[in-house]
């Protein structure tokens, strides 16, 4: 075995804020010589922390899932209460004004996933795509017609405010849990 190994303890060096004490002593036991400071930069970039690799893998992707999915909530509630009370018209009827609803958010949603949270993993055939992110998202928006309708026609709780909590907060949560695995196992699978 060599005499220094293991590598000897250093002093350690600080450059931008974390400590490379570690890599000089595996680069001078190794090479007989300590790392330069772009060396290290290098040797560390190569490696990123565990934050890094959550945060640009899964937990990105459902960060950036949440952001655009924030944006399509705002529109679908906007335009839901807005239908409903817009006046008599079959529009304004609780499934067909979330349906309308729905229907709007989910192309917002599409352009914000494909062109945003996956746009690494886009792929080349756009209608294809599209169509599996409109059944990715109609999966969800029956997962929220059915809450909706549940709690309006079976339960009874036919007000504005028991159609948006039944809608827009059980229903559109489910749903989401839905469109997230058919969006990042189906439709953006990187093996596909």
């Amino acid at each position: 075995m060599r005499a220094n190994w293991p590598p000897p303890i250093t002093p350690t060096t600080v450059v931008n804020g974390s400590s490379f004490a570690w890599l000089n002593g595996f680069e001078s036991a190794l090479t007989g010589r300590n790392m330069t400071t772009s060396e290290r930069a290098i040797a560390t970039e190569s490696s990123p922390s565990l934050f890094t690799r959550l945060r640009r893998g899964l937990l990105g992707y459902f960060v950036k899932f949440g952001l655009v999915g924030l944006v399509g909530l705002v529109v679908d509630v906007s335009l839901f209460n807005l239908l409903s009370l817009s006046g008599p018209g079959w529009w304004a009827e609780p499934l067909a004004a979330k349906f309308l609803s729905t229907s709007v958010a989910i192309v917002v949603n599409w352009l914000g996933n494909r062109y945003w949270t996956f746009r690494r993993d886009k792929r080349s055939d756009v209608a294809r795509e599209l169509i599996e992110f409109v059944l990715a998202s109609v999966a969800g928006m029956l997962v929220t017609l059915a809450t909706l309708w549940f709690t309006h026609y079976v339960l009874g709780f036919d007000s504005l405010l028991a159609d948006n909590i039944s809608a827009n907060i059980i229903g559109l949560g489910l749903g989401t849990l839905v469109r997230f695995a058919l969006y990042r196992w189906w439709v953006w699978n990187v093996k596909r």
